[in-house]
């Protein structure tokens, strides 16, 4: 039977929600959750979305064709910012400017509005109209700094570049197997 890898990574994104970190990057409540996020290479005080997202994918295609965890060990990095270069130098993934569920969304961090060496991703879960439904860790629900949690965001579809914040870099799409 041919399952989409592109629902796999939704539907485990989702069991995800709710998880909570202690204050700090300093561990995560769920004992069971931060030895996964431990097993991907998160340590304590490392900010985590990016592992996060590392732990979906690679729980995913471990369902469908556990070849493929291997290769998401040299793309993913606990940097946003580095996973992006990796991915966008792949021969094998594809990024575009185009949400799909189940891709991973990725922005860059800007101050002054200068880029920094710093971003944010998440794991597209829908898109309605130019609205993104993103499952993010290292989030909260009011949208301030401090990430604190795995949960839903609402975003936009919106490449423009701010003078403080995040600014949309693009997409990184499963590879189909």
């Amino acid at each position: 039977m041919f399952m989409n890898i592109n629902n796999i990574i939704v539907k485990k994104a989702n069991s995800f929600i709710g998880q909570k970190e202690i204050k700090g990057n300093l561990g995560f409540l769920d004992k069971e959750f931060q030895e996964q996020m431990e097993t991907i290479g998160w340590m304590k005080t490392h900010a985590w979305c990016a592992y996060f997202t590392e732990l979906v994918w690679k729980l995913a295609y471990a369902e469908i064709d556990s070849t493929q965890v291997t290769k998401l060990s040299h793309l993913f990095s606990g940097s946003v910012m580095q996973t992006w270069v990796n991915f966008n130098n792949s021969l094998e993934f594809e990024t575009s400017n185009i949400p799909k569920a189940g891709s991973l969304i990725v922005w860059q961090s800007y101050k002054n509005n200068e880029s920094t060496t710093q971003g944010h991703i998440g794991i597209v879960d829908s898109i309605i109209h130019k609205v993104i439904y993103a499952i993010e860790g290292n989030t909260n629900d009011n949208g301030s700094r401090e990430g604190i949690k795995v949960a839903k965001k609402i975003r936009n579809l919106d490449f423009g570049t701010p003078r403080y914040g995040l600014k949309l870099l693009g997409f990184i799409h499963p590879l189909q197997v």
